[in-house]
């Protein structure tokens, strides 16, 4: 089996975004609903041989609690803009698509749980998102981060040497980086002043945080950076804890989907969408939903294309 799992709020963000002025008729903002709807009809008419899963995040209780400013000042959605969520979820719970999550788990984990079982599968597993913490997951044949186009970044299929190219360091070392790195977009604070050339020198040599630091009196580095370096310890450890994705969550929730045209045309007739059909939705997910392939591939080749310019 082939999968596509799609991180949820990430393409409802950015369809929000490339959208965010598109209303029905009678007022009703639209634009997430319609752009998510849209991107997904087009990428399952691209990889039919995908069963296509999406899923969910929910407030990362435990990562809140190590660092309680942890992606703290992204802005919001107004409430009647994030109420098309619920309509989304019922929009692929009606065309047959699983959606998953799991209570005080960012999607990011649920992600890396599912990956972790589909591995013994012969097929391969595409994860859309612009996450960088899911790059941690790539391998070569089973696993592609398919990153979308955002704003003038070009989308990106990663597999294991395009993770090397962008950071230096493979998929597997993706954690122990990011961790001494930090991630502004995340309110994560790493070692300051410190390039990342160096950093990923120390990880690919060294391979864990205690090692790193057992060797650093021996490091040419600069008094600044040594004492940098001492100094972020503790703060590297609890990075590595926030960004590192946990493989082997054991309460994660379906919403298995179903079939229900009818339900379907109801939610286009809310939202004035005529330019997709409710029966055109059905056939591609039914009639695609578990096609196998006899053997695994060992190169993964994907098809470029984006839907937001």
């Amino acid at each position: 089996m082939n999968y596509f799992l799609i991180d949820a709020l990430n393409l409802a963000y950015r369809a929000h975004n490339a959208n965010y002025e598109l209303k029905t008729g009678s007022g009703l903002f639209s634009g997430m609903f319609y752009g998510f709807i849209r991107t997904i009809f087009a990428l399952k008419k691209k990889y039919r041989g995908y069963k296509f899963e999406v899923v969910w995040d929910r407030t990362p209780e435990h990562k809140k609690a190590l660092q309680q400013d942890y992606k703290a000042g992204r802005s919001g959605l107004s409430d009647t803009v994030f109420g098309q969520v619920a309509d989304i979820q019922c929009f692929l719970e009606n065309s047959g698509v699983d959606q998953y999550y799991m209570p005080s788990q960012e999607a990011d984990d649920v992600i890396a749980t599912l990956t972790e079982g589909y591995l013994s599968d012969p097929g391969t597993t595409i994860i859309y998102s612009n996450d960088k913490d899911l790059l941690q997951l790539v391998k070569n044949g089973k696993v592609v981060v398919y990153k979308p186009k955002v704003a003038a970044n070009p989308e990106k299929f990663y597999d294991e040497e395009a993770v090397i190219e962008q950071f230096g360091v493979s998929p597997d070392k993706l954690a122990c980086y990011r961790s001494f790195d930090g991630d502004p977009s995340d309110n994560i604070t790493g070692i300051n002043r410190v390039p990342r050339k160096i950093i990923a020198s120390m990880v690919n040599e060294y391979l864990t945080i205690d090692k790193i630091y057992e060797n650093l009196p021996g490091m040419k580095l600069t008094d600044f950076q040594r004492g940098s370096m001492l100094e972020g310890k503790d703060r590297v450890a609890t990075n590595l804890k926030i960004v590192a994705l946990n493989k082997n969550l054991d309460a994660i929730v379906c919403t298995k989907g179903k079939f229900d045209k009818n339900r379907l045309v109801e939610l286009f007739k809310k939202y004035d969408i005529k330019s997709i059909k409710p029966e055109n939705i059905v056939d591609i997910f039914s009639s695609s939903l578990n096609v196998k392939y006899s053997d695994p591939r060992e190169v993964v080749k994907v098809e470029s294309f984006s839907l937001f310019d």
